[in-house]
């Protein structure tokens, strides 16, 4: 007998626009990139602006919006381009996964209150 239970518990669930905006907005969220590529950190602030410092201790700047139930980034590398993911609750942890290809993208760390970073 299969225990329908904890197989609901254990699936994952992609968190809505109202969770994200809760969760992101003001905050420095940091990632874990996949295959020991190393810790993303990223600003998302209440004002749309974002930042980034990844391992290679390079900066990228630009802004950020929920769309839908996506958080979607446009970089100043590429201002024509949305860069867009989804935050999943899977395994009691949280992974950001790229809109269209579900490619992991990392593992959240943790979220923290504010530019801690000063990024």
């Amino acid at each position: 007998m299969i225990n329908t239970k904890s197989l609901t518990q254990d699936a994952e669930q992609q968190l809505t626009g109202t969770q994200l905006d809760a969760l992101m907005t003001g905050n420095t969220v940091y990632l874990r990139e996949p295959n020991g590529g190393g810790d993303i950190v990223l600003w998302y602030g209440a004002d749309g602006k974002a930042m980034a410092r990844l391992p290679s201790g390079g900066l990228l700047h630009g802004t950020w919006a929920v769309k839908g139930d996506l958080s979607c980034i446009k970089w100043s590398y590429a201002p024509n381009n949305d860069s867009c993911s989804k935050l999943v609750r899977r395994g009691g942890g949280l992974v950001l996964l790229e809109n269209g290809t579900d490619r992991l993208l990392g593992t959240v760390n943790k979220i923290v209150p504010k530019n801690i970073e000063n990024l």
